[in-house]
């Protein structure tokens, strides 16, 4: 949470998280007191937007992302290059893989795939340029008043290829809450934003190794937790990991072509 704080306070002001007014711990709980913004939590507004305005929405959503990019060089010291659902190193996550593979009973074929996608993203990382990412760059992440008018929680801020924060766009955009692909303008605008500022030459791999990862790390919040009375083939990343293996690539299959 300090490291929430620290980075909070150097992002530029255009990115329009509140104030920090105060910080502390209570009883080894940490707590943060930020300044009250007018606005209503985007996720909780987005289904009573026209579809012009949720296009607007996710554009704007990425235009505040960008300014996070673009900062990068002064808000490296507050970051790390892992956190959020990108795992420490290629082991952690074949490691990861390899447990959500086993609990999900994934075929021979999906679970090769699914460590191919994963090797491909690690073997591509280091080779693009390390921008710091917000890390959860979803909906409910952002205030909206008519606009998108800030950025928050950035806990999960971490340092690594642009990709990371395109996947997690790109899936706010195309994909019900239920986990099914949906088509709207909204995300054919993210596409639209996602195929401009891959990688041209690694953007594939990265986009699709870090949907992967952003998964598996569901999965494993999922499968820490008693769900008997559901079935496995119900779980949202059970849907959306799976067809992420398939030949077309799930919800990026307009990038992955």
């Amino acid at each position: 949470m300090a490291r929430e704080v620290a980075l909070a306070r150097a992002l530029p002001r255009e990115v329009g998280h509140p104030e920090i007014l105060g910080e502390g711990t209570a009883e080894g709980h940490g707590w943060i007191v930020t300044a009250e913004i007018r606005g209503q939590n985007l996720h909780e507004a987005w289904p009573t937007l026209t579809p012009a305005e949720q296009r607007r929405a996710v554009r704007q959503l990425w235009a505040r992302a960008r300014i996070v990019h673009d900062a990068s060089p002064s808000l490296r010291p507050h970051v790390a290059s892992h956190g959020g659902f990108v795992p420490a190193s290629p082991g952690d996550a074949t490691a990861a893989a390899g447990r959500a593979a086993a609990a999900l009973g994934l075929s021979s074929a999906r679970r090769s795939r699914l460590h191919e996608i994963v090797e491909g993203y690690f073997r591509a990382a280091p080779l693009v340029e390390q921008t710091v990412d917000h890390g959860d760059l979803a909906l409910m992440n952002a205030l909206w008043d008519g606009e998108v008018v800030a950025l928050l929680d950035f806990e999960f801020a971490v340092l690594g290829p642009v990709e990371i924060d395109l996947c997690r766009l790109v899936c706010e955009a195309c994909v019900s809450e239920e986990g099914r692909r949906v088509d709207s303008e909204a995300g054919a605008a993210a596409v639209e934003i996602a195929a401009r500022h891959m990688d041209p030459v690694h953007g594939r791999a990265l986009i699709h190794g870090a949907a992967v990862l952003d998964q598996l790390r569901d999965l494993g919040i999922w499968l820490a937790h008693d769900r008997a009375e559901e079935r496995v083939e119900d779980w949202r990343p059970f849907r959306l990991l799976t067809d992420l293996l398939d030949a077309e690539g799930g919800y990026l299959a307009p990038l992955l072509r």
